[in-house]
């Protein structure tokens, strides 16, 4: 995306962002509201819901899918928008259930929230409704289409941050509107009317259960009662729960989150975690992070024999090695060994690594120390990786990975020893390559060869990558034009002539290419 600035006007009030920047976005950023229901920051606009209709230089366009351009006047709030705003607000209440008291979203509603806000006191449309059951998509996910408003955040967020897809629109079966609606209500609304009375979210498997990772971030960006945790359905209200800012201790990316706690019940005040949140616009959760909440500590015994040999044995070690598949407590309990008794620590996987990583650095400026997922997602069109099962083991990863494909239009390298059928359907500019265990170093340095910048490799390094390449030769079939002569008779005088001219012909020829032995031994196509 352009970082160029550039200058616009909302309601009159100058306003600064990015050349391309979508005019909600640019808003938002300005401090200036425009609302909307659909829209996701980290993902492609819908158009689901289309209340965030704003006037761009005299013409309607939705604020969410509507890039701003230098010198653009925009205005948010006109006579008829308001209008057209309350209208498609009408229509999200029509038939909605008035169970606001007990749903496990009331006091957080957005649907409640915009009601209120775009001034909707009264109901203009009616329509009888038709049966919506709830169900259980797996063991961690409550779906009551009674409550959906199908404004597809769900959908948007499996597809362009997680990367499961595992949730589409599907038919519902609902009554058609009566024709004089078309006539005397606002146009959007009534498409949006028209839409809803048809459209119901489903498993996008075609079974009753989605086939999923279970991360439940579909539940997070739901914003009525709709998608919720099995385990929180009517188990509290929102408006009870306090919220304690916290970091995910699951892993070492240390997602920032909150849990919600309460007391147990009203015979027990002893505070309780009820669920888990995150702030969606800007951090996703995986499984683990939102519902590995619900464990308590035990106390276990020590095998007294085994401890103390392990003791004695330490005790006379001058060196350890060990693997780098190890916790961080165990890193800590070594870095003490080293500190205290001068243990020497050895791990013959990581020099290699680490030569890698300075290489990197010199070569292109830049330390893969740390990653930060929010600035990949945001300035990359191409990312690799290499050594974790993005399925699993790096969630954060995972989603970095996927939103690249899906809202830069990028393109990315996968190499890992197990076959994954997720990641190909990230993009069609994904290419993975299943290799044999043991060959990251080899994948390391095949993405040095093809992406570093040679010159400012170390003369040993380069040296050695120009030892995988050999120049060898293949025979391919080219199309060439051949001139050939005809004998043509002219009909009318009965001559005979030549006639040159030229018609296509599939020749052989052998041509020189270079052959990178490195993609022969990560199994990849040499040729290619």
């Amino acid at each position: 995306m352009s970082k160029n600035e550039i200058t616009i006007t909302i309601d009159g009030v100058e306003c600064r962002t990015t050349e391309g920047e979508y005019i909600l976005n640019a808003a938002r950023a300005n401090g200036i509201f425009i609302p909307a229901i659909c829209y996701l920051t980290r993902c492609s606009p819908t158009l689901a819901c289309r209340i965030c209709l704003v006037e761009a230089d005299g013409k309607r366009v939705y604020s969410c899918n509507a890039k701003a351009k230098e010198g653009m006047e925009i205005v948010t709030q006109t006579e008829e928008i308001l209008e057209e705003r309350r209208a498609i607000m009408e229509v999200y209440d029509v038939n909605h259930p008035l169970q606001c008291g007990v749903c496990d979203q009331h006091g957080e509603c957005e649907l409640q929230n915009y009601t209120l806000e775009l001034g909707v006191d009264s109901q203009h449309y009616a329509i009888a409704d038709t049966l919506r059951e709830t169900k259980n998509w797996s063991s961690v996910l409550h779906y009551d289409a009674g409550l959906c408003i199908v404004c597809e955040r769900c959908v948007t967020v499996c597809k362009d941050m997680i990367g499961d897809s595992a949730l589409k629109t599907g038919p519902r079966g609902g009554g058609s509107l009566d024709k004089g609606y078309k006539e005397t209500m606002p146009k959007d609304a009534y498409a949006m009317w028209n839409k809803l009375q048809k459209s119901i979210i489903v498993p996008s498997n075609g079974t009753e259960h989605t086939n999923c990772s279970d991360c439940g971030e579909c539940t997070a960006v739901c914003p009525v009662g709709a998608l919720t945790e099995r385990d929180f359905v009517y188990k509290a209200n929102p408006w009870e729960l306090k919220e304690v800012p916290a970091t995910c201790a699951h892993c070492s990316s240390g997602c920032h989150l909150y849990y919600e706690t309460r007391f147990t019940s009203i015979d027990n005040p002893e505070e309780m975690i009820f669920r888990v949140k995150n702030e969606w616009n800007f951090q996703s959760l995986c499984g683990a992070g939102r519902f590995g909440y619900d464990y308590e500590n035990r106390d276990v015994t020590k095998d007294e024999s085994a401890f103390a040999q392990a003791v004695k044995a330490l005790e006379k070690a001058e060196t350890i090695r060990f693997s780098s598949m190890i916790s961080n407590e165990e890193a800590l309990m070594l870095q003490r060994l080293k500190e205290e008794k001068g243990i020497r620590l050895v791990n013959p996987e990581v020099r290699p690594f680490q030569r890698f990583l300075a290489a990197y650095a010199k070569s292109s400026g830049r330390s893969l120390y740390g990653s930060d997922y929010r600035e990949i997602m945001e300035e990359s069109d191409f990312v690799v990786s290499i050594g974790a099962a993005l399925r699993n083991d790096n969630p954060n990863a995972r989603y970095a990975f996927n939103n690249v494909q899906k809202m830069n239009k990028g393109a990315g390298l996968y190499f890992h020893p197990v076959g994954d059928t997720l990641v190909p359907t990230f993009g069609k500019s994904v290419e993975c390559i299943t290799h044999k265990p043991g060959q990251e170093e080899q994948a390391l340095y095949l993405v040095l060869d093809l992406f570093a910048d040679k010159e400012a490799l170390p003369d040993y390094l380069r040296e050695y990558l120009e030892g995988f390449h050999e120049t060898r030769k293949k025979t391919v079939k080219e199309k060439v034009m051949k001139e050939v002569t005809e004998i043509v008779k002219d009909e009318e005088t009965g001559e005979e002539k030549e006639v040159k001219k030229k018609v296509p012909e599939m020749v052989e020829k052998e041509v020189e290419y270079d052959h990178n032995l490195l993609v022969e031994a990560l199994g990849a196509d040499p040729v290619a």
